[in-house]
């Protein structure tokens, strides 16, 4: 099927920006489809728990060649931070032990943490840093993708860690 035969839409709920959307979606008809941040695929929300597209008032119509352009680009999509496992430990200067990221994808929420085992990994650590009931958090600072490519090298002597 023709790429050209559908419509595009950025979600832009408030905090975000047409520039950097929170998704991306398209329309044929009647049938609407999300790209997954997880696997970069389209899925038609019929065939998933996602079930319905969002609210038109946050749905930004793109052109195709810009739709293109927001899929390929799968580091848009990403939120790095660089991570202590304490504020404390932070606030006295020691440096960052590790990255997380997130990708906040239509069908779930994908929170990950670069693990001793050189490899990312499922983890709590964004939940915890952004939940007030947490006891003893880590602290995050976010940090753009090329800075968390450099800091994996610094710590870990890996190139690539990054790659989608």
């Amino acid at each position: 099927m023709s790429e050209q035969q559908y419509e595009y839409f950025a979600e832009v709920p408030q905090g975000w920006t047409p520039e950097r959307p929170d998704g991306l979606w398209r329309r044929r008809g009647d049938d609407w489809e999300y790209l997954s941040l997880l696997d970069w695929e389209w899925h038609d929300v019929k065939d998933t728990a996602v079930r319905y597209a969002p609210v038109p008032d946050v749905l930004h119509p793109v052109p195709a060649e810009r739709a293109a352009q927001l899929r390929a680009d799968r580091q848009g999509w990403v939120t790095y931070w660089a991570y202590w496992s304490s504020e404390r430990r932070w606030r006295e200067g020691k440096a960052p032990t590790t990255v997380c990221r997130r990708r906040r994808s239509p069908e779930r929420i994908y929170d990950e943490t670069f693990m001793r085992s050189n490899e990312w990994r499922p983890d709590t650590a964004v939940s915890e840093f952004f939940d007030a009931r947490t006891s003893n958090p880590p602290h995050l600072e976010e940090i753009s993708a090329d800075r968390a490519e450099e800091l994996l090298m610094e710590l870990r002597g890996i190139v690539g860690a990054t790659e989608l």
